[in-house]
């Protein structure tokens, strides 16, 4: 009986460890809001609301800069690249003001953090 429990605690801890970024993601999510604040930004940029899209933006980051840590270690780090490259592409159209750059980005940050949930 000892073993059988031994074996199912490493069974567990084993899927733990190999699925931690599906199964972390949305507690993650919903403990630091970054989806909202990246909806929240979306929204900004579609108003053309540059400086409160400027101040969502930074809110978003401050949630993913919680939320990388964490995830870092069992995602593709192609992942957390493309988060972080679009993050700064995503900067530079909301201070430029395009929109049409800036939706287009932050669709791919969406996008990339939804896809985590696939691996």
């Amino acid at each position: 009986m000892r073993k059988n429990i031994i074996l199912i605690i490493l069974i567990y801890m084993f899927t733990m460890v190999l699925c931690s970024c599906t199964i972390l993601r949305k507690p993650l999510d919903r403990r630091y809001e970054f989806s909202k604040h990246l909806k929240e930004t979306e929204s900004f940029i579609k108003k053309e609301d540059w400086d409160n899209a400027e101040n969502s933006l930074k809110n978003s980051q401050r949630a993913w800069h919680k939320v990388k840590p964490i995830l870092q270690v069992d995602i593709d780090h192609d992942y957390v690249n493309d988060i972080e490259n679009n993050f700064d592409l995503l900067k530079a159209s909301i201070q430029t003001k395009e929109k049409s750059d800036a939706l287009a980005t932050i669709y791919l940050i969406q996008n990339d953090w939804s896809s985590i949930d696939s691996m």
